[in-house]
């Protein structure tokens, strides 16, 4: 694990990471951060699909992190069978969170994202112009 992301993370910080439902990295999360999606989770009815379906999507596919002295991680093998990782992995910050992705899956997932992340920007630019009222002016909300 990259240095810069160990010394945000503080020695104190538990890992946890779990195969991704929306693609194939490796979602990795704090501990607090878990402990808000369990209280989440919680919340939901303990006999609804929706619960069982997140808790098992989660919380039963996820693994701690252990590192060693050089910062070394041990990927387990369900996490490296769903990424595809063999011997290189690159680790990507996602803000709070980070991922781990075999390099060519996540060059790739990175271009359809920079080509959706495009439409998305366009899409806000579009939004829909005042209509104009009586007397020719544009009301402007104010």
């Amino acid at each position: 694990m990259p240095a810069a992301f160990r010394a945000a993370l503080g020695k104190k910080s538990k890992l946890f990471a779990f195969p991704s439902f929306l693609h194939e990295g490796i979602e990795c999360r704090t501990e607090a951060f878990m402990e808000a999606y369990s209280d989440r989770i919680g919340d939901l009815d303990p006999f609804s699909d929706a619960q069982d379906h997140l808790a098992e999507a989660i919380f039963a596919t996820s693994h701690a992190l252990a590192f060693d002295a050089e910062g070394r991680v041990v990927l387990h093998e369900t996490l490296r069978e769903h990424t595809g990782i063999i011997d290189r992995a690159v680790f990507v910050g996602k803000g709070k969170s980070f991922q781990i992705w075999e390099p060519s899956l996540h060059d790739s997932f990175q271009k359809r994202a920079r080509t959706r992340a495009l439409a998305d920007r366009l899409a806000l630019r579009q939004r829909p112009q005042a209509e104009p009222i009586a007397g020719g002016s544009v009301e402007n909300g104010t």
